[in-house]
């Protein structure tokens, strides 16, 4: 091979995408490359404490790749080796955006492309909320709460034991007052979530404290910084996905919920998927948004409000492909890989 990558993920995702990894490993061999899977799970973690250079960390253990293929959402890390001249798939900006709702709303907002309204939690109110499980009257950090909790408490009970207390947090109480402003119902979902993870439509007081501490209690999986409330569109449990490789659309795809009532539409959760051909509106705003954040392999989602007009989502930066698999006989893993091979 004449020039070695890396394939940045987090364990657990990588686990669930064996199947992409290894083709887009095989996929890249034709064109001279290697890709090496390196785990960026440690990486994650210290960003989060605000600790810099992990690139460097990673790079005293190993040869400095060629280039970086990183599904790992993690843009700092991208940032790390783009300052040191290695091009990143995709880049690091394209990472930090479309992997934070409210930034990709800014992006639509300055493009005058419609997108639902919101109002932002911020992250005081969540690490207020989240005081109640990483013992806000004890110095034990989460992981020690956990360990030293009744040993008959299985870690998801040890939880419970916690999370009952969050209405009495300043920050839920803060929540609260945000939604009674804001006004029933409202989609209640992270900045930085994917896959319809924690994302919830709700109609009361009752259903936002039972989402709030499910968030809570997932917390040390799913470390949001910020969350947003947002209006609900008129049409539920149906968006549009397009796929771009290096700025150029491939294909778009339909879904569609299991049951009429869901909120969220994703392959991965069961939603139904068809090829669909973006009308001239849909093309229009797709094309605009991703010109505005330029990637080598990405998504642009939209939902549709009255009439059916199509109105932003979100940005996907570590786009899957299952449904296109599924219902085209277009090989997206192909078509990326001879972009790297192009492009390196």
């Amino acid at each position: 091979m004449d020039k070695t990558g890396w394939l940045l993920y987090e364990s657990e995702s990588a686990g669930i995408n064996k199947w992409f990894i290894e083709k887009l490993q095989r996929e890249c061999e034709p064109f001279g490359l290697a890709l090496k899977l390196v785990y960026t799970d440690y990486a994650s973690e210290a960003y989060s404490l605000n600790l810099n250079g992990m690139a460097d960390t990673l790079l005293n253990d190993m040869d400095a790749p060629a280039f970086i293929v990183n599904r790992s959402r993690n843009a700092d890390i991208a940032y790390d080796f783009e300052k040191r001249g290695i091009r990143v798939f995709n880049p690091a900006r394209v990472t930090e955006i479309a992997n934070d709702k409210e930034k990709s709303y800014k992006v639509a907002d300055t493009l005058g492309i419609p997108y639902m309204p919101y109002i932002t939690i911020n992250e005081e109110d969540i690490l207020s909320m989240l005081s109640v499980i990483e013992g806000s009257h004890s110095a034990e950090p989460y992981q020690n709460l956990l360990l030293n909790s009744d040993p008959s408490l299985a870690p998801d009970a040890a939880i419970c034991e916690y999370i009952r207390y969050v209405p009495d947090t300043d920050g839920y109480n803060s929540i609260r007052h945000m939604a009674e402003d804001f006004g029933y119902p409202f989609v209640l979902k992270p900045a930085e979530g994917h896959g319809g993870q924690h994302v919830s439509l709700i109609t009361s007081e009752n259903e936002l404290l039972t989402a709030l501490k499910s968030i809570v209690a997932d917390h040390h999986r799913y470390p949001y910084r910020k969350l947003l409330m947002q209006r609900v569109a008129a049409v539920r449990g149906r968006d549009l996905r397009i796929y771009f490789i290096n700025g150029e659309i491939v294909v778009g795809m339909l879904r569609t919920a299991r049951k009429t009532d869901d909120l969220c539409a994703n392959f991965s959760l069961g939603g139904n998927a068809s090829m669909h051909t973006p009308d001239a509106e849909e093309l229009l705003l797709a094309k605009e948004l991703a010109g505005a954040l330029p990637g080598d392999y990405m998504g642009v989602d939209f939902i549709f409000d009255k009439d059916g007009k199509p109105v932003f989502n979100e940005f996907e930066d570590v786009v899957g492909a299952r449904m296109v698999y599924a219902n085209t006989d277009i090989d997206m893993v192909r078509l990326f890989a001879r972009h790297i091979g192009s492009s390196v």
